[in-house]
């Protein structure tokens, strides 16, 4: 049975993440509690949950009885509670809830790519996004991981034909989804097949223009 490497203190994870591509991931867990307890004892000793976690971060274990300023600090009201954070400590993502060993990784990956996106680490969410569709094709993340992956794509590059693309194989393959929806307005013009003229990676085009 694998064991994961628990640093101690946020700081010391921040330390240990400092100028790479992995982030604190906080777990809050809370004795008596049937889901943390299930989360520690079969998610969190899978090898496979394991590796994917020393892959995308690294982890500190918080137990909110005898923590309540780490509770406090990151509005936790519900365990088991993880939350992705930069290295400043503070909260980029979070799920709540017990999740089974088999969807956690989709949901790791998840919260990994939209922490990197909000980080402007555009180039690290196309292949944590690239990586939940391509690995885990039947998680039900993955329009959601589609849509990101084309707004990634455009900040990146600046070039709008990643959007029709993904706008066009969300309505095949999940066209009730939400995020089939959200990216509906990507498919409608013809322009969007173009470039984005004047694309700089900032300004109005670099924040959202679509």
């Amino acid at each position: 049975m694998g064991k994961l490497e628990w640093k101690k203190s946020l700081s010391e994870a921040i330390e240990d993440v400092r100028g790479g591509t992995r982030l604190p991931l906080i777990v809050f867990t809370a004795k008596g509690c049937a889901g943390s307890e299930k989360t520690m004892n079969e998610v969190l000793t899978n090898e496979s949950v394991i590796a994917a976690i020393e892959r995308e971060c690294v982890p500190v274990l918080v137990d909110v009885g005898e923590n309540q300023e780490m509770a406090e600090r990151f509005r936790v009201g519900w365990t088991p509670a993880f939350i992705i954070s930069d290295e400043e400590g503070n909260a980029l993502e979070r799920w709540e809830g017990y999740v089974p060993a088999e969807d956690f990784i989709p949901q790791l990956i998840a919260a990994k790519g939209l922490s990197a996106f909000h980080l402007g680490r555009h180039e690290e969410a196309v292949r944590e996004f690239g990586m939940l569709v391509e690995d885990y094709p039947g998680s039900e993340l993955v329009p959601e991981a589609e849509y990101y992956l084309g707004a990634a794509t455009f900040k990146l590059t600046g070039e709008t034909n990643k959007l029709s693309e993904v706008c066009r194989d969300l309505i095949m393959t999940h066209p009730e989804s939400t995020w089939t929806k959200r990216c509906s307005l990507w498919g409608r013009d013809s322009n969007y097949l173009r470039p984005f003229v004047g694309y700089s990676g900032g300004g109005s085009a670099g924040s959202g223009a679509y």
